[in-house]
């Protein structure tokens, strides 16, 4: 059933759509930055910064920076949200349940298909990234300024080779792929609430945006360590560009995302086991 899905979903011109744009502004970003090569450093988080013209491997570093806050969570949104209602809309889904057992595999693949293709996005930018860096800047040495621990008379950083530097920008993508995981489980669980795929991508993207709201009012503090997406834990990944790599605060990250990420999965499967879709 994961292959039927996933077929479908490759000859939909959406998905290819939403692939196209990613991978377009991916290669836009870099080609912008790798012609002008900028000297300035740019920031990447609270207290890490790169220098664009040092490097083809910033360029990744730099793409990643840019849409994870809101290209990836919306890229996530769109395809757990149109899974499940987009079937519904069309009135194919109550075709595909005709059979007792049906639900949850059809969940299963859907969720599965609907994760494949979020990565599949996350990768495709990393890789575009990567490539337009190497060919405009070459793949010199990954130098990373630590703006925490730095003087006017002495930079503290570390310096990654070619090797060093696709495993790091490969870990980042990955942590990316995590903070994306809430928002694409609760986008799935509104596609099993409503046969309206917008509403489930807007609701999906909402939560994203709220929750990083609720993390800016400075009366909600204590509220933080709570919220599942919040600027602070998305920023951790700069922790993995460091020498040794710094996991402060990623245990808890990850907790927060797995558990939030698990209750909205499981609402789904319940929702979508009890659904009223065949009517």
């Amino acid at each position: 059933m994961i292959a039927v899905e996933l077929s479908k979903q490759l000859r939909r011109p959406r998905t290819w759509g939403v692939l196209g744009a990613v991978a377009g502004l991916s290669v836009l970003l870099s080609l912008i930055i790798g012609i002008t090569r900028p000297a300035t450093s740019e920031r990447l988080g609270s207290w890490l910064s790169v220098t664009p013209n040092t490097s083809g491997f910033v360029m990744p570093l730099l793409v990643l920076n840019a849409l994870l806050l809101f290209v990836f969570p919306l890229t996530a949104a769109i395809f757990a949200g149109e899974s499940v209602a987009g079937e519904a809309s069309w009135g194919s889904l109550r075709y595909l349940l005709a059979h007792p057992g049906q639900r949850s595999r059809t969940l299963r693949a859907k969720a599965t298909v609907a994760a494949a293709l979020t990565a599949t996005a996350i990768v495709i930018a990393t890789l575009c990234a990567v490539i337009i860096g190497f060919l405009l800047s070459g793949g010199r040495p990954l130098p990373v300024i630590d703006l925490e621990h730095t003087t006017p008379f002495n930079l503290v950083g570390a310096t990654f080779g070619p090797a060093q530097s696709l495993t790091r920008i490969a870990l980042v993508a990955v942590f990316v792929l995590v903070t994306v995981a809430c928002t694409f489980a609760f986008a799935l669980l509104l596609s099993t609430l409503t046969s309206r795929p917008f509403s489930a991508v807007a609701g999906g993207i909402g939560l994203s945006l709220f929750s990083r709201a609720l993390d800016n009012i400075a009366g909600l503090g204590a509220l933080r360590p709570a919220l599942p997406v919040t600027d602070s834990g998305s920023s951790l990944w700069t922790g993995l560009l460091t020498h040794p790599i710094q996991t402060q605060g990623m245990v808890h990250f990850f907790l927060i995302q797995t558990l939030y990420t698990a209750a909205f999965l499981m609402l789904s499967w319940r929702n979508f086991q009890h659904a009223d879709i065949l009517t």
